[in-house]
């Protein structure tokens, strides 16, 4: 023991692994690899699968945009149904304005609570 002692073999976790221990790696890698590549690609066909079950709940579905009006640029009048009852809004501008339930006799809307309209 008169000098300093200097290793012979590789020591555990440098470079010099076994060609066992290299390839068992790469092994790992490669089942990881497909294991999270299939999980996307399954995924994308459970979420089809389950959407109405999620979205359930969310649904409205009587609610509907009948029509649709480009007033200008900026503003646009829509026409929606909500059950039985048609109504008129217009979107855009500085705000949105519910105009009315319209009347099934004579196809006018009337206002939603005092008879006249709001103008700004």
């Amino acid at each position: 023991m008169s000098g300093p002692s200097f290793p012979t073999a590789s020591q555990p976790g440098s470079l010099g692994l076994g060609t066992g221990m290299f390839l068992t790696t790469w092994l790992t890698v490669a089942a990881s690899l497909v294991v999270v590549v299939a999980l996307i690609l399954l995924s994308r066909h459970g979420l089809k699968f389950l959407e109405p079950y999620l979205m359930k709940g969310r649904r409205t579905r009587d609610l509907v945009l009948v029509e649709s009006l480009s007033i200008d640029q900026r503003r646009r009048l829509s026409v929606i149904r909500y059950g039985r009852k048609t109504g008129l809004i217009l979107t855009g501008g500085s705000t949105d304005v519910f105009l009315g339930w319209t009347d099934a006799e004579d196809g006018f809307p009337s206002s939603p609570s005092s008879g006249k309209l709001q103008t700004d």
